[in-house]
């Protein structure tokens, strides 16, 4: 959850409905922390509306994710140290926002399994999102999104008295990413056909078609090719927001807040687990081990930008 000091623009990046207000400089005016806060917020929820509107979420170069492990000798059942870890790169985040790696970056993730299975609420909970029984296998999305890291503490004037000696606050707010590990479709829930990660599914032309006029229908319907497709699209993009622009509500109604809209997919994990213990409820056993893991990094969206898709045209 965002503090005052630390991932503080998350809350207000995921309100794509609120109006943006900039400051009014005028000859005389007294302008103070707020305005200067407000100017701020102005020009950085511009650009990653634009980002979020017209680019979409996604990997933009980079951002491998792979297995980094001693080589376990073809031994599936030795219990190892492995850790994940992605390479620089950059992406757009789900609430739009600019997520640049410029180094490798990592989680233990036998720590991050040990952790969980040694508290029986978080294990159970863990099982219950992200356990496929058919085939005994744990299922993870690891994800990305932007975070605020206050830094530079200063000293400040106490707002109180004997508000505490020496108070300080951060300076700076530095741009800075989250690595995340969750049960699989947790992250990118945005559907094959939705560029907008935190709104809801662009209905189908079939959805919107008894909308338009019989002439608008007739425009489409006589239309091949390429025509067809663009014409369908707008239609479809027509109706994206409905009229009542809340389009929000139904991402709200099935995510738990902005941190989970803001997470874009790197990478799905899928782990096999040991046969259950009759000895410990039946649950799962777990076994640490990078042979009993797979990694698909194709499963991620990407943003492919107008270059790209010129090479793309031009072969």
């Amino acid at each position: 959850m965002p503090t005052p000091d630390t991932d503080a623009a998350l809350a207000d990046d995921a309100r794509f409905d609120d109006a943006l207000k900039r400051v009014s400089h005028e000859a005389g005016m007294l302008l103070g922390l707020e305005a200067v806060r407000a100017e701020q917020a102005y020009h950085r929820r511009r650009h990653t509306r634009h980002a979020y509107w017209l680019h979409g979420s996604g990997t933009v170069a980079g951002l491998r994710v792979s297995l980094r492990a001693d080589d376990p000798a073809g031994d599936a059942d030795r219990d190892m140290e492995v850790r994940i870890v992605v390479s620089p790169g950059i992406a757009i985040d789900g609430l739009g926002r600019e997520a640049n790696v410029d180094q490798p970056y990592g989680i233990d993730l036998r720590a991050w399994l040990t952790v969980r299975r040694s508290e029986p609420e978080r294990w159970a909970a863990l099982i219950r999102d992200a356990h496929d029984p058919v085939d005994n296998t744990l299922r993870l999305d690891v994800t990305l999104r932007y975070r605020d890291v206050a830094s530079g503490l200063q000293p400040v004037m106490a707002e109180a008295v004997n508000a505490g000696t020496d108070p300080v606050q951060p300076a700076r707010l530095t741009d800075a990413v989250l690595l995340e590990l969750v049960p699989a479709g947790r992250a990118d829930a945005r559907g094959p056909d939705n560029q907008f990660a935190a709104h809801r599914q662009v209905p189908a032309w079939d959805a919107v078609a008894g909308l338009f006029s019989d002439a608008e229908r007739q425009s489409v319907t006589d239309a091949t090719g390429a025509e067809r497709r663009r014409r369908e699209l707008g239609a479809r993009l027509l109706h994206a927001l409905a009229d009542d622009n809340q389009a929000l509500a139904t991402r709200r109604a099935t995510t738990t807040g902005a941190d989970e809209l803001a997470r874009t997919l790197l990478a799905s994990l899928v782990i096999q687990l040991s046969p259950p213990d009759a000895a410990a409820d039946n649950a799962p056993g777990l076994v640490i081990n990078p042979l009993r893991m797979a990694l698909d990094n194709l499963a991620r969206p990407f943003v492919f930008s107008a270059t790209a898709l010129a090479h793309l045209l031009g072969d």
